[in-house]
């Protein structure tokens, strides 16, 4: 082994990155060891490894309590052991006097997008060295999240030679473009221009497919024999009165977004994405305006052709245990009291659910004694391991646009420990946004992940 070394693990959820990665640590003899991850894995899945592997007697929290301003020091100290932190703790502190022996960056995709705090404290910004450590290892099933352009970020990183130090001359010389008069200088990335090529250079780069030839050990992918989802598409005819509703709300936006020639307004990203937001949201159902701040929002009890459909599904599923997805919190407690209204026990899974009581979800779940969880879909990206070994049933109600939030959500059944092959049903309003949305997502995420695939065959 080198006396320095930065390495990825891309392989797709399920996969065992956790396990590996700890395994990574024991056999480099690492004993100062800080871990970046999302806080529900902190205990269920970093904690509880560490402890069965040997590793540790389990993770020291970097928190702002006593304990953890205690872990800090600590670690500064390089006391021996394992530290664990948030991606949001992490972009909080400065880590250019921090010195462990090995960092593993949990879902190193939450850092990749170029001039985030998290890439700062990452890489370094304005004199500071940022985080280094001579054993460097991101994980991520979704590495380059929606875009090739957050390789710079990881790769910088993990082999800082690998990457020029300019983002926007990489960004001309690498990556392939497209016109897109929303996009930044009117040019849009939507890849690598030789696939493969950045990945291949690493020195140490490990991809395993789910249901593809990844590596000699898994000539099929690491889930063969379980057959791939099964995908069921679903029609949805909204009601006169939602269709209407939509229909104007398409149009308002349309002119906002388009000038009185027919051209693209220049707006940023994010105002698409709002707009895109407002449409999904009167896909789910009739949504009421509130008369005070114009806000939409679904009343209790909101007209729903989708969620009634859905409800009427449930007993045909196979098997007693179903996970729904939506992107509307708002609508998430929604279904969650209609489908508690008809008979099943079912509890909902957002970002007011605190820790301690995902926790006993989860174990009531598995116990059986909770049939339904209804998710937020960019909630439900991590934490949850143990979901697939008792359902394998999935319903949309709606999509996230952050398509690696889609295929994480799908990655929570779709994994090693799964018995039966997944169902996915997809609820779509017809003549709405979500028709071939996530197809689109899914075509594009293919055009990404071919620089990772390709990348390690080399």
């Amino acid at each position: 082994m080198s006396e320095e070394v930065g390495a990825l693990i891309s392989s797709a959820p399920g996969a065992g990155k956790t396990l590996v990665s700890v395994e990574i640590a024991k056999a480099l003899g690492a004993k100062v060891i800080l871990i970046i991850a999302p806080q529900g894995t902190h205990q269920s899945a970093w904690g509880r490894c560490i402890r069965r592997q040997g590793l540790a007697d389990g993770v020291r929290t970097l928190i702002g309590t006593a304990a953890g301003k205690k872990a800090m020091a600590d670690l500064q100290w390089r006391i021996p052991g394992v530290y664990i932190t948030t991606p949001q703790y992490f972009a909080r502190k400065d880590w250019d006097k921090i010195n462990p022996d090995m960092v593993i960056f949990d879902e190193i995709h939450l850092a990749g997008a170029y001039g985030i705090a998290t890439s700062k404290k990452l890489i370094g910004h304005r004199g500071k060295r940022g985080l280094w450590a001579p054993y460097r290892l991101g994980l991520s099933g979704t590495p380059l999240r929606n875009k090739f352009e957050n390789a710079w970020v990881l790769v910088r990183w993990l082999e800082q030679r690998k990457m020029p130090l300019d983002f926007y001359l990489w960004r001309l010389t690498k990556c392939a473009t497209k016109p897109n008069p929303f996009a930044t200088q009117g040019r849009e990335v939507i890849g690598e221009k030789v696939p493969g090529e950045l990945f291949g250079s690493l020195s140490c780069y490990v991809y395993h497919a789910q249901r593809e030839n990844c590596c000699r050990f898994h000539p099929h992918g690491f889930l063969e024999g379980l057959p791939a989802p099964l995908d069921l598409d679903i029609e949805i005819e909204m009601t006169t009165e939602q269709r209407r509703f939509y229909r104007e709300m398409e149009n308002m936006l349309a002119s906002e977004l388009i000038d009185s020639d027919g051209m693209p307004v220049h707006v940023d990203g994010g105002e698409i994405l709002v707009a895109r937001g407002y449409l999904r949201r009167c896909a789910l159902g009739l949504p009421a305006v509130d008369s005070e701040t114009g806000k939409l929002y679904f009343p209790d009890d909101v007209v729903s052709p989708k969620l009634d459909r859905l409800i009427s599904d449930l007993p045909t599923y196979e098997g007693k245990h179903t996970l729904i997805f939506t992107h509307s919190k708002q609508f998430a407690k929604v279904v969650v009291d209609r489908i508690n209204a008809a008979g099943y026990t079912a509890e909902g899974w957002h970002g007011d659910i605190t820790k301690p009581k995902r926790d006993k979800i989860l174990a009531a779940f598995m116990a059986g004694e909770v049939e339904v969880i209804v998710g937020v879909i960019g909630a439900m990206g991590t934490g949850t391991d143990g979901l697939q070994e008792v359902c394998w049933n999935v319903s949309w109600l709606s999509y996230d646009d952050d398509a690696s939030n889609n295929f994480q959500g799908l990655g929570r059944l779709d994994r090693l420990g799964q018995r039966n092959q997944v169902v996915q049903r997809n609820y779509n309003s017809v003549e709405t946004i979500d028709v071939g949305f996530f197809g689109k997502q899914w075509t594009r995420a293919m055009k990404l992940q071919e620089s990772l695939r390709k990348g390690e065959r080399k």
